[in-house]
């Protein structure tokens, strides 16, 4: 069923990729807040990613993996680079903080970790992608396990990890 609702997914974004880009006016940026989830249905404007998820940090930073490697951009410049984004909040502030404390972690001292798509949620050290690395930082700083999902599992979209028990979403922006 999972392999269905990805295919799924995969299939709705590449159709949305190809779409004619439409002129928007300038959007409001939210207020947002340590361990704040920013999803967006599409990657950057010019890339492939189908799907993308990054974690903000106490210093109004978002972090999240490209193929690049782990990234740090400000929330105006992460904002800036997609077209839609939908921002889920911790409903516990502290494991929001844990969170985002950890993701900044992860980019101190793995930010040129390789992006691989397929590998388990509990390798801490190696390769990256953005829903990995967003899981890890609720997993293993906070203690919060999204949607239960087990250490060996891999290759999870960023849509597998919106666990209601933990995040509220807040809007689309």
């Amino acid at each position: 069923m999972k392999k269905l609702i990805t295919g799924f997914l995969t299939l709705s974004a590449a159709l949305l990729f190809f779409r004619p880009t439409k002129v928007q006016a300038p959007r409001q940026r939210p207020d947002v807040f340590p361990g704040d989830l920013l999803f967006s249905p599409l990657g950057e404007r010019d890339s492939f990613y189908i799907g993308h998820v990054g974690i903000v940090t106490e210093d109004g930073h978002v972090i999240h993996s490209i193929p690049k490697g782990v990234k740090k951009d400000g929330v105006d410049r992460y904002f800036n680079k997609f077209n839609h984004l939908t921002l889920y909040r911790p409903k516990n502030e502290q494991a929001g903080l844990q969170a985002a404390a950890y993701a900044n972690r992860i980019y101190e001292t793995n930010g040129q970790a390789p992006y691989r798509f397929f590998t388990t949620l509990e390798d801490k050290d190696g390769e990256q992608y953005c829903t990995k690395l967003v899981w890890q930082a609720y997993y293993f700083g906070a203690g919060v396990n999204l949607k239960n999902h087990s250490l060996m599992k891999k290759a999870i979209h960023p849509e597998f990890i919106k666990d209601r028990r933990f995040l509220s979403k807040v809007g689309s922006y």
